[in-house]
């Protein structure tokens, strides 16, 4: 069976390639370019799904093979031994999958549910973590934990996501006031016309455009989780 390690580097080469994809498409499109602006607006949309829903894989796995791997967890606490090598994996997986798996599963797009499964599944200080407050006057301290700035942009990442993904009024409302609030701040006239691909490749975000700033985000809390 894979290890965290080895479902880190498989995540991070998916979004290390994504990430080439995406500079692909950007220079190739404009006026006089293969693409125009409405195709790079849509494959832009493509990609960042593409990169969301490898990130909640990777969250996904990574909790089952903690649980199935840490003596601390209730699954290993609890068995001592198993019959077979994967017994232990397909158990793992089989408590962390929806009763009603495949049909239905359980959502891995919140970072807060995440934390949530592994305090009832694993032991304390298990890497999904939220990390220990940080004393006055002191540096913190390495933690595998993500950092408050990063669980805030993942779940601004499930707006976006969503945006594309449901087309719901509701999906659309919650995507139109994150586009309004800092740190866009998007004044209606520039939220004109304006789809989710477009603000991907359009809008500034940490100096990049948003597509890139939030494959930067992923790869940094998948190194951050797996160190």
């Amino acid at each position: 069976m894979q290890t965290p390690v080895d479902h880190r580097i498989a995540f991070v080469k998916t979004i290390q390639h994504i990430r080439s994809v995406t500079t692909k498409v950007i220079s190739n499109s404009g006026p006089t370019k293969a693409l125009s602006a409405p195709d790079l607006h849509k494959i832009s949309e493509g990609l960042f799904l593409s990169a969301v829903t490898h990130w909640e894989e990777f969250c996904q796995v990574l909790l089952i093979t903690d649980l199935a791997t840490k003596t601390d967890g209730i699954l290993r606490r609890d068995v001592k031994s198993f019959r077979t090598k994967n017994a232990s994996f397909r158990l793992a997986e089989a408590m962390l999958s929806h009763v009603d798996h495949p049909n239905a599963f359980y959502d891995w797009s919140e970072f807060g549910k995440i934390c949530s499964r592994a305090d009832s599944f694993l032991g304390a200080g298990h890497r999904f973590a939220p990390p220990p407050p940080v004393p006055p006057a002191t540096k913190p301290s390495q933690s595998s934990a993500l950092p408050k700035a990063t669980v805030d942009e993942l779940a601004m990442f499930k707006r976006i996501r969503n945006s594309i993904a449901h087309k719901s009024d509701k999906a659309w409302d919650s995507f139109i006031k994150l586009v309004s609030a800092a740190p866009f701040s998007l004044a209606a006239k520039q939220r004109k016309g304006i789809t989710p691909g477009r603000f991907l490749v359009t809008q500034q975000w940490g100096g990049k455009v948003v597509l890139q700033h939030a494959l930067d985000t992923l790869e940094a809390a998948a190194l951050a989780l797996v160190p």
